[in-house]
């Protein structure tokens, strides 16, 4: 590990690969913002300033760096959030590596090097969702678990406390019951089925890994 200053730093995973967070270089903004959305299309103009907002307070941008100077290549990026009521954890999202580079190993890595800046910062508990990638990070070490709420980037102008008198967690599918019928028992999350639906009622699962 490599202390870039008195409060960032980067997460070295081996001679060749870094974890760094893009506050620390802005040169890699409009690169970054093409990865990600190579993965989630959203105007590019709306992508810088959301990778913008990455600080030390958080949300992280963190990139997933290979080699140095001319021949530095941008493999990867992860987001780091706080946890809405759970003070020791962060939130992991849009976990994308770049498609010429897949197949490597460089997923695991840039896992770990989240895992890594976690817990230089203090923290114990990564999050995280996802579509259909649960058995990939079940081999991680990441296990099924219960939602939780992400701050995102509210937390760099909405206090902590307030954002938890707000928040509201996703619920499980099904219709709402009333009168004196009882409500049927929500299915269990498991590897091959979810009961958790995203915004748009996608299945998505749920999970966590205490670091």
């Amino acid at each position: 590990m490599c202390f870039a200053s008195s409060l960032d730093f980067c997460t070295r995973c081996d001679s060749e690969v870094r974890g760094v967070p893009l506050h620390q270089r802005l040169d890699l903004l409009e690169a970054c913002a093409d990865l990600v959305n190579s993965e989630w299309q959203r105007s590019r103009g709306a992508r810088i300033h959301a990778l913008q907002k990455s600080c030390h307070d958080f949300p992280v941008c963190l990139v997933l760096l290979l080699g140095s100077g001319v021949g530095e290549q941008l493999l990867g990026h992860a987001r780091l959030s706080r946890v809405v009521g759970h003070s020791g954890s962060l939130f992991v999202e849009s976990v994308v590596v770049t498609k010429a580079q897949r197949g490597k190993g460089y997923g695991r890595t840039l896992m770990e090097a989240a895992e890594r800046y976690a817990r230089a910062r203090g923290f114990r508990r990564l999050c995280l969702t996802t579509h259909d990638k649960q058995h990939f990070y079940a081999h991680l070490g990441y296990v099924l678990s219960k939602p939780v709420q992400s701050a995102g980037a509210m937390t760099s102008f909405v206090p902590m406390e307030v954002l938890q008198r707000f928040s509201r967690l996703p619920e499980t599918e099904g219709p709402s019951h009333t009168g004196s019928l009882p409500p049927a028992q929500p299915r269990e999350q498991t590897l091959l089925e979810t009961p958790y639906r995203d915004a748009k009622g996608a299945p998505i699962f749920w999970m966590h890994k205490d670091i």
